[in-house]
């Protein structure tokens, strides 16, 4: 019996499979702490990623933080107090974040004000969740190829009210991989050069002014409506009951980061 009873944890893990990569779920939990109030190591995001190591993990509080931040390092996690609460603003510089280094995540943020873009994957492959991109002069989110090849995982995002268009990717490589977003209200919705067949792109909701998906593959349970926001004139992205965001794929997920 008491074989047995140590077996179960095991036996759980192999039926139900190991846990996604969890962020951290609290400052404490932090390596460094950025609070624009002064309470914690930094107030500048900027400041924290010049002090930090590879593989630390940033908790940037809430506030608004007008700079534009570029992550140079490796595996580093920077972790927002949640999209509305923690914005950076990039007030007309080029762009609000830029990840130059490899295997970063970022999660909880709002990403505005770039002149060109809210998010700028200039190289490496990370992973992108529950961030709201808005407001930025040409795309939402930019995987770049001019200095190495910028692709991500982008899942549970807002990408809205951008002047160009949502998503651009130069190449349109396999390991960029897009789903649960809400991509609308930009002038295009997923965008590449040539459509390759190698993103994946499913369980969207888009609707752009010209094309939602522009030499790109279509995917599956992509969902070609308006997301039904409370008031997206006033910036409130949250979801109607009647969204079709809403149970998007039929198993309980909701796309977008509200």
């Amino acid at each position: 019996m008491k074989k047995l009873l140590l077996l179960l944890p095991v036996l759980m893990l192999v039926f139900v499979g190991c846990p996604k990569k969890q962020t951290v779920a609290n400052p404490s939990n932090a390596d460094i702490v950025v609070a624009a109030d002064g309470s914690g190591d930094y107030e500048e995001i900027t400041e924290a990623l010049d002090a930090a190591d590879d593989g630390d993990v940033i908790y940037v509080g809430p506030g608004t933080y007008e700079e534009e931040v570029e992550v140079e390092k490796d595996d580093i996690t920077l972790l927002g107090a949640g999209p509305g609460k923690t914005i950076i603003d990039a007030g007309g510089e080029y762009a609000a974040l830029t990840l130059a280094g490899d295997d970063c995540t970022v999660e909880g943020f709002s990403l505005t004000g770039g002149e060109s873009h809210g998010l700028y994957v200039k190289d490496g492959h990370h992973d992108i969740s529950r961030c709201l991109i808005y407001g930025n002069d040409d795309r939402g989110i930019y995987l770049s190829n001019m200095f190495g090849t910028g692709t991500a995982v982008i899942e549970y995002c807002t990408i809205v009210d951008n002047d160009v268009s949502g998503i651009y990717s130069i190449d349109d490589p396999e390991e960029t991989e897009i789903r649960f977003c809400i991509i609308a209200r930009n002038e295009r919705g997923i965008v590449s050069d040539e459509d390759k067949g190698g993103m994946t792109i499913d369980y969207n909701v888009l609707d752009n002014q010209d094309e939602n998906f522009d030499d790109v593959p279509e995917g599956e349970g992509n969902v070609e409506s308006a997301p039904k926001f409370v008031d997206p004139e006033d910036g409130n992205y949250k979801l109607k009951k009647s969204s079709p965001a809403i149970d998007i794929d039929g198993e309980g997920h909701t796309a977008g980061c509200f």
